[in-house]
């Protein structure tokens, strides 16, 4: 197909926060490889570059501006008119990245008549258990609305359809996609030892990784409450374990507070945010990943952790439990450090017995099999088909609540497409 697909997503390399951005990254190169005219819009200091086929726009602003969320729309409204009028009469494909876009996204979707299809990677309801407070309701109001307004709805696991059905009601129009990896980025020989004798003070070390970010849904504080239990059931693990916590988030502070309290601290290593490739190495090297998720609607890092060759011990939730299948990695009930310790010491342990080892092998090859299914130009196949169907039969963006309402709203001529939620 030769539409013009314009993505609009907040997260994009190098401004990276979570998989957010790794997933858009990957399915806009993968569809620019199929000969598609990829344009993303998103954040970062460079106004436009070319990055492997695929035209990326960014927008220069401070995040922690109060009109942050507001500014950003606005400026992608301007630059998704510019790209969508430049393509001539081809119908564009707007593509949104979650409610933080849905403003522009459902704009530009309504002023040009054309479909809108939006990727829904998480909700506010997941993300805090429950809508609690009055912004948690804005944002929850703002996906709502990014999905009524939407031709077609994509998830990344059956939990997350699952979850977008009941939030909002969703019937039909939903598919399944899955994230991917590039297992080529991890056909390379790591320098195990240096690794450690950097991130943990020694080559002999034993190293537990965690990498995503710092914040409550990711169970970071039952990792670390396990790390208290795995030290007081070896004696010679207090020797030479370490955990490794890459990563930057609101609950860093919490965090180390709460290692210093259960007397883990000399063990627990905050690495901060890392390049891509030291992450992928730390993947290749660590002795077991953990992806203590309390809510994770995908969990790309265990993906990655399985195209490393490395055990994984992960949360039997959401789409973790569907990714993980039985014999490619441990799954642990969330939230109980107790079994997460239990979990981790199955892997640590393995090499003390033959047969054991050779049990672990198997899991790894079990898994690493697995993510070579699981390619980006699979998924991109699937993601054309859709934007095919939406465009052969699906009726353009509704109108935002403001037109419906009758409301009138004042703004300047070249900012007539602009409206807001009230």
């Amino acid at each position: 197909m030769r539409n013009r697909i314009l993505m609009l997503s907040w997260e994009y390399p190098h401004y990276k926060i979570g998989g957010l951005a790794e997933h858009v990254y990957e399915l806009s190169k993968a569809l620019a490889r199929k000969g598609a005219d990829v344009h993303v819009v998103t954040l970062g200091a460079v106004p436009y570059e070319e990055r492997e086929g695929v035209h990326v726009r960014r927008i220069a602003v401070d995040v922690c501006r109060p009109d942050f969320i507001t500014f950003m729309n606005n400026k992608m409204k301007k630059i998704g008119v510019s790209i969508i009028e430049s393509a001539g009469t081809a119908s564009p494909i707007i593509h949104a990245h979650d409610w933080m876009v849905g403003n522009a996204a459902i704009a530009l979707a309504f002023r040009y008549r054309t479909p809108l299809i939006s990727t829904i990677h998480s909700t506010e309801f997941g993300r805090v258990r429950g809508i609690k407070e009055g912004y948690q309701m804005f944002i929850h109001e703002m996906e709502e609305e990014l999905v009524r307004s939407s031709a077609h709805i994509i998830v990344c696991s059956e939990s997350m359809k699952r979850e977008v059905q009941g939030l909002f009601g969703v019937t039909e129009n939903i598919s399944v996609f899955p994230n991917g990896v590039d297992v080529s980025k991890f056909d390379f020989c790591a320098d195990k030892a240096a690794l450690k004798e950097r991130f943990c003070g020694s080559k002999d070390a034993t190293m537990i990784v965690y990498i995503g970010r710092l914040v409550r849904q990711k169970g970071v504080n039952v990792l670390i409450g396990a790390l208290r239990t795995l030290l007081n059931a070896s004696p010679d693990l207090q020797q030479r374990v370490k955990l490794v916590i890459v990563g930057e988030g609101p609950m860093r502070e919490h965090l180390e507070r709460d290692a210093a309290y259960l007397g883990v601290s000399n063990h627990v290593v905050f690495t901060g945010y890392l390049d891509d490739y030291t992450v992928r190495c730390l993947l290749k090297a660590a002795d077991v990943v953990a992806v203590p998720s309390l809510y994770e609607p995908f969990g790309i890092v265990a993906l990655e952790a399985m195209a490393a060759k490395t055990p994984v011990v992960v949360s039997d939730v959401g789409g973790l439990s569907e990714l993980i299948c039985a014999g490619e990695g441990i799954k642990v009930p969330s939230d109980n450090s107790e079994s997460l310790a239990e979990g981790i010491l199955q892997i640590l342990s393995a090499g003390e017995d033959e047969q054991r080892k050779v049990e672990l092998e198997r899991m790894v090859e079990r898994g690493f099999r697995k993510v070579c299914s699981l390619t980006w130009d699979t998924i991109s196949e699937a993601t054309v088909e859709a934007y095919k169907k939406v465009l052969a039969s699906a009726p353009p963006a509704r109108p935002p609540r403001w037109q419906e309402r009758g409301i009138e709203i004042e703004t300047e001529k070249s900012e007539l497409w602009q409206y807001s939620y009230s």
